[in-house]
C-alpha cells in the first residue's frame, strides 16, 4: 500500500509540472540526443580496454601501472592508468548491466550533462529559442565523440562544476555552492585527464572577475567576490593533487599534449580542419569561433572578462586538437544562447496549457520507455539498419560493426602458438575478451614509441615490408579489418604459406597454414 501511495503522488507531482515553450524547445533538443545515442551502437575502440584494466584493478585489487597487453615492449614497460576510476565504474556497470546497462550510461550522462549546461544557458538567457540553437550547434560539434568512454563519464562533473560556478556568477548561488568545485574536481581528477580543465577555468574566471572589479564597471562583482574565487582556485587545484600521481598528473597531461605518435598518427589529436562539410567537427568548430565572436561584437551587451577568456583559452585549445571541441561546445553554450538573446526582440516565457503539458509528460515516459536499449531499440528500423551493427553476440544491436565478438570467439576455442596481430580498432575488444592473447600495439597509443607505430601501419600497409615485419615479430596470426587492410589481405592471400582461416563480414583472420592443419 505504500509503494501504492508514493506511485500516486508522484504521478500528481508529474501532474503538476507547469512547461512554457522555452521548457519545449530544451525537451525537444534533449529529446534528440536520447534518440540519436538509443539508435547508436556503442563504438569499440575506447571501451573494451579501459574495462579490460577496471577488470584487472578489481580482481587484483591494486592499481595498474605497466604495459601487460603488448608484445612490442617489455611487459614492466611503465604506463600511466590515470583513468582509474572511470575505469572500475565502467567495469561495474558491466558486471551489473552488461552490454544494456553500458548503453544506458551513455545515454544518461550525456543527456544529463547537456541538460545541466542548457539549463543554466535558459536561466542566464531567458530565451529558449536562443539555447535551443546553442544546444543544437553544440550538439553537431559533438555528436562523433559521444562514446562511451573516461572522457563521456569526465562529463557529468564537468557539467556541473561550470554551471555551478556560472550560477554564482549570475548572483543566483551563494558562494557556499563553491565548496562543491573542489569535490566534484576530486572526482575529474580521477576520471580523465580533462580535469585540468577545472584549475584553469577557476583561475580564469578569477581573473576575468578580477579585470571587471578593477574596471569599476556597473554591476560588476565585488572584491569580496574576487576573494571568494581566489579561495576556490586554490582548493580547487589543491584537489588535482589527490589522485596516485600527486603532482604527477600535470606530467601525464603534459606528455599527452606533446606526444608526437598522437598528433601524427591520429585525426582526433590533429587540429581541426576548415571546410564546408556540415558533417565535419572543423566546420562547427569554425562556425562556432566566428559566430560567438561576431555575437559579442554587436550585442547590446559587452561579455565580461571572464567571458572572454573562456572563449579565447577554449578556442586555443581547440586548435590545437578537434577531440577538445567537445568541451568547447558544450561549455561555451550559455555564452552563445546568452549572446543570441541579446540580439533578439525582448520577450516573455509563453506557458502551455496543463492538457498540452500532460500530453508531452506522457509523450516522454513512452519514448524513453520504448527506448531503453533492452529493448534493442534500432530494431524498429529494420533490418537495413542494422549494417552498422555487430554480427554476434546476444546484444550486437548494440554494438558496433567494428567490435570483433564472432572473431574473438573462434579464436577463443583455438590455440594457436606464436603472436598475434590485429587492427587497432579491433584490439581493444580482444583485450578484453582474450586477455592471455597480447597484440602488436593497441589504443594505449602514447605508451608505443614512433618506431613501434611505424612497424604497426609498414605491416597495415600490405607492401612486401610488410611480410618482413611478420616475420620479424614471429607473427603466426592476424586479424584483419577488411576496410583499411584490404591490401594486407591480398597480400597474404596470394603468399605461400599462409591460409585465411575465417571470415564474416568486414573482418578475417589469417594464419599460418601449418597451424590449421
Amino acid at each position: 500500500m505504500g509503494w501504492l501511495f508514493n506511485s500516486r503522488r508522484l504521478w500528481k507531482r508529474i501532474c503538476g509540472i507547469r512547461l512554457d515553450r522555452d521548457h519545449i524547445w530544451l525537451l525537444t533538443l534533449l529529446t534528440l540526443i536520447w534518440l540519436f545515442l538509443s539508435l547508436a551502437p556503442l563504438p569499440a575502440n575506447d571501451l573494451w580496454w579501459h574495462m579490460a584494466a577496471g577488470r584487472a584493478m578489481v580482481e587484483e585489487r591494486a592499481l595498474l601501472t605497466t604495459n601487460r597487453w603488448a608484445y612490442s615492449l617489455p611487459a614492466d614497460t611503465p604506463y600511466v592508468y590515470q583513468n582509474w576510476l572511470s575505469e572500475i565504474l565502467m567495469y561495474a556497470l558491466y558486471q551489473l548491466g552488461r552490454e544494456p546497462l553500458l548503453s544506458l550510461s551513455r545515454t544518461l550522462v550525456i543527456v544529463i550533462s547537456y541538460g545541466l549546461v542548457a539549463w543554466h544557458a535558459l536561466r542566464r538567457s531567458m530565451n529558449g529559442v536562443a539555447v535551443g540553437l546553442a544546444l543544437f550547434c553544440a550538439m553537431m560539434a559533438s555528436w562523433g565523440n559521444w562514446t562511451l568512454r573516461p572522457q563521456t563519464l569526465a562529463l557529468l562533473p564537468g557539467s556541473a562544476f561550470i554551471v555551478i560556478l556560472g550560477e554564482y556568477l549570475s548572483g543566483r548561488l551563494s558562494s557556499r555552492w563553491l565548496m562543491a568545485l573542489p569535490a566534484l574536481t576530486l572526482l575529474w581528477v580521477n576520471m580523465h585527464g580533462s580535469f585540468a580543465l577545472a584549475p584553469v577555468l577557476s583561475g580564469l574566471t578569477w581573473l576575468g572577475v578580477t579585470l571587471d572589479t578593477l574596471r569599476n564597471d556597473i554591476d560588476r562583482p565585488s572584491r569580496e567576490q574576487v576573494r571568494t574565487l581566489v579561495l576556490t582556485a586554490v582548493s580547487v587545484t589543491l584537489a588535482t593533487l589527490i589522485n596516485p600521481l600527486g603532482w604527477g598528473v600535470y606530467d601525464y597531461v603534459r606528455t599527452m599534449l606533446s606526444n608526437n605518435a598522437l598528433r601524427r598518427w591520429f585525426i582526433e589529436w590533429q587540429p581541426p580542419a576548415a571546410n564546408l562539410d556540415p558533417r565535419d567537427t572543423g566546420f562547427w568548430f569554425f562556425f562556432l569561433v566566428l559566430l560567438i565572436a561576431a555575437l559579442m561584437a554587436v550585442g547590446r551587451r559587452r561579455p565580461s572578462s571572464s567571458d572572454l577568456l573562456w572563449y579565447c583559452g577554449f578556442s586555443w585549445l581547440c586548435f590545437g586538437g578537434i577531440r577538445y571541441v567537445m568541451w568547447f561546445a558544450l561549455f561555451l553554450t550559455p555564452l552563445l544562447a546568452e549572446r543570441i538573446a541579446l540580439c533578439a526582440p525582448a520577450r516573455t516565457r509563453q506557458p502551455v496549457s496543463p492538457m498540452v503539458t500532460r500530453f508531452i509528460v506522457a509523450g516522454l515516459i513512452v519514448l524513453i520507455t520504448s527506448t531503453l536499449p533492452w529493448f534493442l531499440p534500432i530494431r524498429y528500423l529494420g533490418p537495413a539498419a542494422e549494417a552498422n551493427f555487430a554480427t554476434a553476440g546476444p546484444y550486437r544491436l548494440l554494438l558496433d560493426s567494428n567490435t570483433p565478438v564472432a572473431a574473438s570467439e573462434w579464436l577463443a576455442q583455438r590455440s594457436f602458438p606464436g603472436r598475434f596481430w590485429t587492427d587497432m580498432s579491433f584490439s581493444s575488444y580482444t583485450i578484453w575478451r582474450l586477455p592471455e592473447k597480447q597484440v602488436f600495439a593497441d589504443l594505449r597509443v602514447e605508451l608505443f614509441p614512433t618506431a613501434v607505430w611505424e612497424e604497426y601501419f609498414a605491416i597495415a600497409r600490405g607492401d612486401r615490408r610488410s611480410l618482413d615485419v611478420i616475420d620479424h615479430w614471429d607473427i603466426s596470426h592476424l586479424l584483419l579489418d577488411l576496410h583499411n587492410q584490404e591490401a594486407l589481405a591480398r597480400l597474404l592471400s596470394n603468399t605461400p604459406g599462409w591460409c585465411e582461416a575465417f571470415r564474416e563480414d568486414r573482418m578475417a583472420i589469417y594464419a599460418r597454414c601449418e597451424l590449421l592443419q
